[in-house]
């Protein structure tokens, strides 16, 4: 029997081949499934491999069914986890020995290890500095952006330049009327000890006058949190059912908005003019008995609280600021914004809601917001809202909500409402909280101990890398509604020119307050921003002293238009607010004037200078406060244009101008000049009383003035 050839070998074979059973596959390859032949679950497939084509199925993981493609997902979570484990180890193994854990004390709980790479990554808080306020035994940290830690950097500046500069502040703290006996400022929150304790209130007819004071003031120019339909069927209903001659039935936000409207209202008054509601005392301290009820009734509702309490947080923080009780304002904010996230309103109120119940809401947290920028700008800590989640739409100002908000007051022209104003300031400071952060949050390369401010090239950087940004602010000026904008006789709106004001005669006075209420405050907000750059140092870049400089002309606006205000109507009379956005541009002018006499604008910060002594002069007519700024920035205007008079009679132009600061250098005091400048510019011996002044101004109340008749000994309870 002869062997089998090779082609009938080679066609057994393929008919074995053939015949063999084919496995089942859950999904054919994209070859297969187009020519519609089956297909196997071999890599590559058969049909794929003899026709030498891509095959579809390739060594990547298969994921055929749902039950596949879930133990897919479990694998990777597992291997994700694995990995994260690997990194942490290896991390941790890294880890410097300076940063490496410190055994745990007994009955301490051990501390979590600090990845390097994660502190390496956190941004650095900017110089502050601890201060005392007046009458306050403890001190307080103040930040970069606030007021007094620039102060304190004027003071600091003065002190070390004594022997060369010769400012010297005749009146010292006991002029100014300090106490003699601190009192501890926490004791603000303290209410009465029962809601009818005794104290000083109004009749129903009066209530009346001052709560109507509200709508076309608080209201409309600051927060627009309060429903006035809502509001005044709730005062009414506190009546219900009252005997005759008792008193209504109690109510914080009545309470709280009674306090701050006779407090405006007072203040706008001259002192011999003001009566016995102030109780011998100064009318920042007016209504202080309805603010401390209103606490009282607040102590009740701190686990439940309602859309109420946080109105009645908001509107006690705008009353103890205009009382100068800064730090109290910082607390009560802090309260306004934990109970908003307890309302939930952080997050957009849903569809269901009624249109005018979504817009209350929105307008609530976005007042919240603003609370939060403006307080935490103003003394300079940290914020305490989270800009990085979403946050609930911003509030709408069409005619269509204004009418459904609960107020009555007409259009104002230009698609624009009484509504507009809260709209633009939310817009405002959202724009400057994002370049408050930016500026602070930006990396600084100076050594540890090192102060931004002594490195000229670090702020020189700084200036290149945020000046850029702050074209924001004039994009927000160019979106402004006209009706809400003061016209300029021979200039524009928001420019920093010397415009006068044409001011509309027929305009109502609550739409007046809002045009100058938004330009003041805008001023206010970029004097606050470019400071930082205002530098005491010798040697300075060109983009800094330009930040400076923008820093003076905000300045210089406000205290113009705030001039123009106060001299031709009484719609900022009594405005706490305007006083103190007055208070922080004069000294930052005099600091200016301080830091750059050869700039070229020299001589227009100088006379800017003057005209805010006249301005706070009007406000000194009507409270305390205000009075011992004028001292305080009078001396420093009188002692400046001493000591230059003095050098430009003995130094000759060019002279000058070489200088760097020509109040660093000693020139020589000739002829009977010496007696006539000695007094005011004698060397400085001892601490330099300037920042305990400015303290005595902003934060210049009695605490009791606020909780009359009682005096406790305060004592250091550090680590109790």
């Amino acid at each position: 029997m002869s062997e089998p050839g090779p082609r009938a070998a080679e066609a057994h074979q393929t008919l074995a081949f053939v015949r063999r059973k084919r496995k089942q596959v859950g999904r054919a390859c994209d070859g297969c499934r187009l020519q519609r032949i089956k297909c196997d679950n071999s890599v590559p497939c058969l049909n794929c491999r003899t026709r030498g084509r891509e095959c579809s199925n390739n060594n990547a993981p298969t994921v055929s069914t749902l039950p596949q493609a879930q133990d897919e997902i479990d694998k990777l979570k597992r291997r994700v986890k694995e990995l994260e484990a690997q990194l942490s180890q290896s991390r941790n193994s890294e880890t410097p020995a300076s940063q490496q854990q410190e055994p745990t004390p007994p009955g301490g709980s051990p501390a979590l290890p600090r990845p390097a790479t994660q502190e390496n990554t956190k941004t650095k808080f900017w110089d502050g500095v601890y201060l005392r306020p007046a009458r306050s035994p403890h001190s307080a940290w103040f930040g970069p952006s606030s007021l007094y830690f620039f102060i304190h950097r004027l003071s600091t500046f003065l002190s070390a330049q004594a022997d060369h500069m010769l400012i010297h502040l005749a009146s010292n703290l006991e002029q100014l009327g300090q106490a003699a006996v601190p009192q501890d400022s926490s004791r603000l929150l303290a209410p009465l000890t029962r809601v009818n304790e005794e104290g000083f209130y109004l009749t129903p007819v009066q209530e009346g006058f001052f709560i109507n004071l509200y709508w076309e003031t608080y209201h409309t120019c600051i927060y627009a949190v309060v429903d006035e339909a809502s509001f005044k069927a709730h005062y009414q209903s506190l009546y219900v059912d009252v005997p005759a001659g008792s008193s209504r039935k109690p109510s914080a936000l009545v309470d709280i908005i009674l306090a701050m409207c006779m407090q405006y209202h007072t203040s706008a008054l001259p002192c011999g003019q003001q009566g016995n509601i102030l109780e011998d005392n100064d009318a920042t301290m007016a209504g202080r008995w309805y603010y401390r009820r209103a606490q009282t009734l607040l102590a009740c509702e701190v686990e439940s609280p309602s859309i109420s309490t946080l109105q009645c947080h908001l509107l006690c923080g705008l009353y103890v600021c205009g009382g100068s009780f800064h730090n109290m304002a910082d607390t009560t904010i802090s309260l306004a914004i934990r109970t908003a996230y307890m309302l939930g309103l952080h997050l957009d109120p849903p569809p269901t809601m009624s249109r005018r119940e979504r817009e209350f809401r929105r307008r609530l947290w976005w007042s919240v917001f603003e609370a939060d920028s403006k307080v935490g700008m103003k003394v300079g800590r940290p914020f305490l809202i989270r800009d990085s989640y979403v946050m609930p739409e911003l509030p709408s100002d069409t005619l269509e909500v204004a009418i459904e908000s609960g107020s009555a007051f007409p259009p104002i022209g230009d698609n624009a409402t009484w509504l507009s104003l809260n709209l633009q300031r939310t817009k405002l400071y959202q724009t400057a909280r994002a370049l408050n952060q930016a500026l602070y949050g930006h990396p600084l390369n100076i050594a540890d101990g090192n102060s931004v401010y002594d490195d000229p090239k670090t702020m020189e950087d700084l200036a290149n890398a945020w000046g850029p940004r702050t074209v924001a602010l004039t994009e927000w000026t160019k979106q402004i509604p006209r009706a809400l904008k003061t016209s300029r006789k021979n200039g524009s709106p928001y420019a920093l020119d010397d415009s006068i004001l044409d001011i509309e005669p027929f305009a109502p006075q609550w739409l007046q307050r809002q045009r100058f209420q938004l330009e003041l405050e805008y001023h206010h907000l970029c004097i606050g921003l470019h400071r930082p750059f205002l530098s005491f140092a010798l040697q300075q870049g060109s983009l800094a002293t330009a930040m400076a400089a923008k820093c003076a002309q905000h300045a210089m606006q406000l205290t113009n238009i705030t001039q123009q205000v106060l001299s031709k109507t009484s719609i900022l009379d009594g405005w706490h607010e305007a006083f103190q956005w007055q208070w922080s541009a004069a000294m930052t002018l005099v600091g200016f004037a301080i830091a750059y006499l050869n700039h070229p604008l020299k001589p227009a910060v100088r006379s800017s200078i003057k005209i805010a002594v006249s301005v706070l002069d009007i406000f000194a007519r009507s409270f305390d406060a205000a009075s011992k700024a004028a001292v305080i920035v009078r001396t420093l205007h009188t002692n400046i244009e001493s000591v230059m008079a003095q050098l430009e009679m003995q130094s000759s132009p060019a002279t000058l101008a070489a200088m760097d600061n020509p109040l660093l250098y000693n020139v020589p005091v000739q002829g009977g000049i010496t007696n006539t400048v000695a007094n005011q510019f004698d060397a400085i011996s001892g601490d330099f009383d300037l920042l305990d002044m400015a303290m005595n101004v902003d934060f210049w109340a009695d605490l009791d003035m606020l909780l009359p008749g009682i005096s406790v000994s305060t004592t250091d309870t550090t680590g109790i």
